[in-house]
Parts: structure tokens; C-alpha cells; sequence
């Protein structure tokens, strides 16, 4: 599974936990409508405890669930916004330090060298030179914010 920004954990957790809570209150207020004879049909009484009790432990279970991940996107989003401080403060440091000529010239190759195996040479000199600057950093961050980085050098400006 590839890096995914705090940002987008967050919203992922919010989305998850409006679904679960919103899923388990719908079910136990089915069950006690079920049980007060508004849908017009009831459970046989051998069966109806042991449906009620199941399923109102798995509604439940959905409700504590959607508690927690509430929880989980608020500390992300917190998350979130030291992640785009360091995210900023890493782009603007490549932007003044890191260009796609730089890398060429750092990296020497046989004029036959195959374009994939320029890519991985180009690609682990930027990992080391966020890695050099920044110390140490998540290696999927890392890995994330040097392929965006080498798309803006290499794919959309600088063009190999």
C-alpha cells in the first residue's frame, strides 16, 4: 500500500465513521420497530431473542466502531497540519535546490542506458538528497514526495 497524506487519512476516517454510526443507528431503531410491530410481522419468540441479540451487538459494535474513527480523523487532521508544513517547507527547498539539469549532471550514464534504469538512478539521488537535507523522514513519505518531484522535473518541465 502506497503513502497516503495525513489530509486524506482523516477523511477517510470522517467518511468511515459517519457510514458506521449511521448504519448502526439505523439498525437498532429497525430492531425496536421491528419489536413495537411497525413493519406489521414479528419473530417467533424462540428466534426473536437471539436475532435481537445478535444483530442489536452488531449495531452496537457499528456505533463504537464509528466512535473511534471519529476520533482517529480528529487526531489526523492535527496530523494533517504538521504534514503540510513540512510538506511545503520540502518543496520549497527542492524548488530552490533540486532541477532536473542538477540530477542529469549528478548522475552520469552511458549514452545507451535504458530510460527505466535512468529513472531509478535519478530517482534514488532525489530520495537521498531529501533524506541528506531533512534527516529522517517516513520512507513512504519520502518515496511519495520524490516521485511527485521527479514528475515535475523530469515529466512535466524537464524533459528527459
Amino acid at each position: 500500500m502506497g503513502y497516503q497524506d495525513k489530509k486524506a487519512k482523516a477523511e477517510d476516517f470522517k467518511s468511515s465513521a459517519y457510514t458506521l454510526l449511521l448504519a448502526g443507528i439505523i439498525g437498532i431503531a429497525a430492531l425496536v420497530l421491528l419489536e413495537l410491530g411497525v413493519f406489521g410481522f414479528r419473530l417467533a419468540s424462540p428466534q426473536k431473542y437471539m436475532t435481537y441479540g445478535v444483530m442489536g451487538a452488531l449495531f452496537v459494535i457499528f456505533i463504537v466502531m464509528g466512535i473511534m474513527s471519529l476520533r482517529s480523523a480528529k487526531q489526523y487532521v492535527t496530523e494533517a497540519a504538521t504534514e503540510e508544513d513540512l510538506t511545503a517547507k520540502v518543496k520549497a527547498w527542492a524548488a530552490e535546490h533540486l532541477t532536473a539539469d542538477m540530477v542529469r549532471d549528478a548522475v552520469p550514464f552511458e549514452e545507451d542506458t535504458p530510460d527505466e534504469e535512468k529513472y531509478f538512478k535519478y530517482f534514488a539521488y532525489l530520495q537521498a538528497a531529501v533524506t541528506q537535507e531533512f534527516g529522517t523522514l517516513s520512507p513512504a513519505f519520502v518515496e511519495a514526495f520524490c516521485e511527485e518531484l521527479y514528475a515535475e522535473l523530469f515529466e512535466n518541465g524537464g524533459q528527459e
